[in-house]
């Protein structure tokens, strides 16, 4: 194993192992309010809290969460999303999962190198703030909802190849 592949490997699972003891102190968090609270206004929505890992086309490990935040009050869950990066297309690709949404429910803004999406149903609530892989023109975005899955797209922006003098003084 190459010196710099041994790294990645370490530093994806030193990255996973604190994800993993940050969950379960968040567990613990959320285990000691319920038991101080009223347990039906606690227990009265369904709940649900993970994380995915993927590789980078790099080999980096990317770790995101998703689900209720454990110790808010605030009944708002980070939905599930996957971003893609197209290189070659020049394009910026996310994929959010909002089963129980409705289109006219979602409210989404973006600037170059984030996106914040809210949603709300009657017994749904949905709030992400996305730090884009790449950095896009906010004016080509556009977005589709179809069975509970908005896939929102925008153009990479093109790199900065204008130079700028500057004086010697």
């Amino acid at each position: 194993m190459e010196g710099n592949d041994k790294k990645n490997f370490e530093e994806f699972f030193e990255e996973l192992e604190d994800l993993i003891e940050q969950t379960m102190e968040d567990v613990e968090k959320s285990m000691r309010h319920l038991l101080k609270s009223d347990y039906e206004k606690a227990l009265g929505r369904p709940r649900f809290y993970g994380f995915s890992v993927q590789m980078d086309e790099r080999g980096l490990s990317k770790i995101s969460k998703f689900g209720n935040n454990l110790t808010s009050q605030k009944d708002a869950r980070t939905p599930f999303y996957d971003q893609l990066v197209d290189t070659n297309r020049r394009q910026l690709t996310l994929i959010f999962e909002l089963p129980g949404i409705e289109k006219d429910s979602i409210q989404l803004k973006t600037s170059t190198d984030k996106l914040i999406l809210d949603a709300k149903s009657e017994d749904r609530e949905y709030h992400a703030e996305v730090d884009l892989e790449a950095e896009v023109d906010p004016s080509t975005s556009s977005c589709s909802f179809r069975n509970g899955l908005l896939t929102v797209s925008a153009r990479i922006k093109e790199p900065d190849s204008e130079f700028t003098n500057i004086s010697v003084i």
